[in-house]
């Protein structure tokens, strides 16, 4: 029997930010990809996609259902706790680490 297969709703608000938001964990080292080893995290690059999410939320006031809405708060906030908890980790490694 094949499988069929759906493709992801198109246009989907809720989808988008779960994929931006994704971005931000996988740049955080917080999950690895089939096949690839989890990367280190990169502060940086997960910043940027909180910074991103963050316009999107100026940008769409007003314009988001509820569900919309408290679904960008949501990752934004998860994003930024997991955020502080990755660099604490980091800051602790580079402390600990022997002197070059």
């Amino acid at each position: 029997m094949t499988e069929s297969t759906t493709p992801p709703p198109a246009g989907d608000f809720r989808l988008l930010v779960q994929k931006l938001a994704t971005q931000g964990f996988y740049a955080l080292g917080l999950f690895e990809l089939p096949g690839m080893e989890r990367p280190d995290p990169n502060p940086e690059v997960a910043k940027a996609v909180i910074d991103d999410l963050m316009v999107l939320r100026v940008k769409t006031e007003g314009n988001l259902s509820d569900a919309e809405r408290l679904t960008l708060d949501k990752f934004i906030s998860d994003l930024q706790m997991q955020f502080l908890e990755v660099n604490k980790k980091l800051e602790a490694a580079a402390s600990e680490a022997p002197p070059e």
